[in-house]
């Protein structure tokens, strides 16, 4: 206890602040829904649209949403002369509807939107234009920098192009900050803001300056049957492709190699598919934008609440079945879900002779047919089938996967095994298959399972987070879980995520059960658990600096309480690090992992972190996790700063860098702070690797 107290002080006084520790800056938009088609047009319902009630924002908050985006046709509503003064009714009306959408506890987009001598002429309408930003300043001056933010213009296009962007918008950004210093602004890049404007997208010198991008892809099927696009795409595309799911891949991509280069995190402001396509397909498209996207922390923009590619049923005062789930917010339990990533039906039928002696031997209670293989699969890069062979064991069946790509992240594809039960708060469940790898492009040549126990339908709520290394050979594995949570009868499955690899791997028939915590006794074959050193993304990537099995720790803060977790990731505890109130400097509290090798000047390192965030009260609601590579005595120096943003889910976070200096074996460890918030995270195994070709001097 002494010895934590002292290296807290002394860590004070001598490590880097968090201020200089770079993370990509962008607005805390969350999940945000478009008021579409509402004050865009002429008339507030010139387009036969729904007017915006108060309720609505009660109802879009309700339902999960953190912000809307509110464009506003200011050019129909303001002089064509010098001052250029906006109507009264209707600037009143829009800080009604700003201020009703903040009493709800919503952040707002105030969006120009449909400025079209912009887009005609962007240098001539610059002084109009700019004038009627300098009224929008003014009449929201006052308002909190935290929830209203400025959009300047939609969608910029024709001759609106990224050679005069900067050119037109200056004069208005000019009059914003005369009297809104520091408010956030918004811009998007030339093209109709799509996503490769990025690429062109040039930006002020102005630290309350953000990028945004809209995301329509493919266009053919988002606007199929769109009257307004000429010539409009014909309908029937239907969404799901492998040239959609690669698509994916490399527009996530362009978003990385974007926030590499800028250091800033653009948001989708807007997303979504027309009306024309039925409504499971857009369940579909949404939830695959959002599976795509989710993990890189933008926040995203449905388009739209109402009237134009709808989330919400003003006649029918509903939310329209499935769209919520698919972007991770909770479905109404009436709700019937069009599922995007469909699983078979809970077996109802009553047990086999054959079942119930299966039963009768195992420990706990089958919860599940093993006979049955007609698991759903899902994810447009997988082909399945079912294999027999007398030389498969347990049954002589098994099902076949082909991965044609590496999906994003590892439940990009793959299967669900139904449940015949709902699953237990604190129950205890082990699942037990046979598998192997008939090929794999992973370095080690093995394939990679995940596998959770889990909801089947949006947010895909679960537990038990278990990696797989599998060989060549037929091996029986078993993933034990203990349960943090209820799943309903028909809504629980086990879950095989299987895009963590380009491979074939068959698996047999599975057997859950609940009420043990072990088959084994009853198993021919011992199981193997997950990989003992190293997870299936570091396999190969370099040689361990420290030993993830041991959790000894420096832990420090006194507004910090630590405590072990039993959480199953990659067959490790965790460890929970509870911080009470943000500290001055995000160093205040955190841990201090050991390493155990030597680090030379110019060593290439590699640094994971597997963590997820239980609470914390940042706008965005995800955590905040300082690192750094340091000596673990005075004058504590180090290299490798970073602030790792850490979300719900359990995810490996990993960072490389190069040692600008040398420490000596025994010397260094590495940082985690966890003082940039008042919040709860909650850390697994951590690896520092020095990466292959690398080696530290004598």
């Amino acid at each position: 206890m002494k010895k934590a107290m002292m290296l807290a002080a002394t860590m004070a006084s001598i490590i880097v602040p968090a201020s200089a520790m770079a993370a990509p800056r962008g607005l805390p938009v969350g999940t945000c829904i478009n008021m579409g088609n509402s004050l865009e047009p002429p008339t507030e319902t010139g387009w036969g649209g729904h007017r915006i009630a108060d309720s609505d924002f009660a109802n879009i908050a309700s339902a999960g949403f953190k912000t809307i985006r509110l464009p506003v046709r200011w050019d129909s509503h303001a002089g064509k002369e010098p001052p250029y003064t906006i109507e009264p009714a209707f600037l009143a009306r829009v800080k009604h509807l700003v201020g009703a959408a903040q009493a709800a506890g919503l952040n707002v987009i105030l969006d120009s939107h449909n400025f079209e001598s912009m887009h005609s002429d962007p240098l001539g309408s610059a002084p109009r234009f700019a004038g009627i930003w300098k009224q929008i300043g003014a009449a929201f001056a006052d308002q909190p920098t935290k929830s209203l933010w400025f959009e300047l213009e939609n969608e910029p296009h024709d001759k609106f192009t990224n050679a005069n962007l900067l050119e037109a918008l200056s004069p208005a950004l000019a009059a914003v900050r005369a009297t809104n210093p520091d408010r956030p602004v918004i811009i998007g890049g030339e093209f109709w803001s799509g996503i490769d404007s990025l690429k062109t997208l040039t930006l002020p010198d102005d630290p309350h300056v953000y990028p945004t991008f809209h995301y329509y892809e493919p266009f053919d099927f988002t606007h199929q049957g769109a009257t307004w696009v000429d010539p409009a795409p014909p309908l029937g595309r239907a969404y799901g492709s492998a040239d959609d799911a690669a698509r994916l891949v490399r527009d996530v991509q362009k978003i990385r190699d974007y926030s590499e280069r800028t250091g800033l995190l653009p948001f989708m402001g807007e997303t979504g598919a027309h009306t024309t396509v039925p409504l499971d397909q857009r369940v579909q498209y949404h939830a695959a934008v959002t599976r795509a996207f989710a993990p890189l922390g933008i926040g995203m923009c449905t388009w739209a609440y109402t009237n134009t590619f709808p989330f919400y049923d003003s006649d029918k005062k509903a939310w329209l079945p499935g769209l919520r789930a698919a972007i991770g917010l909770p479905e109404p339990a009436s709700a019937a879900a069009p599922a995007a990533a469909p699983s078979a039906p809970a077996d109802e039928r009553q047990p086999t002779p054959a079942l119930q002696a299966l039963d009768d031997s195992l420990p706990g209670t089958l919860i599940n047919d093993p006979s049955a293989l007609n698991w759903a699969t899902y994810g447009t890069i997988l082909k399945s089938k079912i294999v027999k062979s007398p030389d498969i064991p347990g049954g002589g069946a098994a099902m076949q996967f082909a991965l044609q790509s590496l999906g994003v992240a590892a439940y990009d594809a793959g299967a669900n095994v139904p449940i015949r039960t709902g699953l237990r708060s604190k129950g205890d469940y082990v699942a037990a298959f046979w598998a192997r790898t008939v090929k794999s492009d992973a370095p080690d040549g093995k394939g990679r399972i995940g596998v959770r126990f889990q909801q089947n339908v949006a947010p895909y709520a679960g537990f038990g987070d278990t990696a797989l290394t599998v060989g060549s050979e037929w091996q029986l594995y078993e993933v034990p879980a203990t349960a943090d949570r209820d799943i309903a009868k028909g809504q629980a499955v086990l879950g095989l995520q299987l895009a963590g690899a380009r491979q074939t791997i068959e698996i047999g028939q599975v057997i859950i059960v609940e009420g043990a915590k072990s088959l084994r006794q009853t198993a021919a074959t011992a199981a193997p658990a997950a990989d003992p050193e190293l997870p299936p993304q570091l396999v190969g990537k370099g040689n361990l600096l420290n030993d993830p099995a041991k959790r000894d720790w420096a832990l420090y803060g006194t507004t910090q309480v630590a405590k072990a977790t039993t959480t199953n990731v990659y067959g490790r505890v965790a460890t929970l690090l509870t911080v009470s109130r943000a500290g001055a400097n995000a160093y205040d509290a955190g841990a201090a992992v050991p390493l155990r090798d030597a680090i030379a000047k110019g060593d290439r390192l590699r640094i994971a972190v597997l963590a997820r965030t239980v609470s914390a009260s940042t706008p965005d609601g995800q955590g905040r996790l300082a690192i750094r590579v340091q000596q673990n005595a005075a004058p504590y120096e180090g290299f490798a700063d970073n602030v790792l943003t850490v979300g719900p889910n359990w995810r490996l976070y990993q960072i490389g860098t190069t040692a600008s200096l040398a420490m000596a074996a025994g010397t260094a460890q590495l940082a985690l702070h966890t003082a940039g918030a008042a919040q709860a995270i909650e850390i697994g195994p951590v690896y520092v690797l020095r990466e292959a070709g690398a080696a530290a001097s004598e």
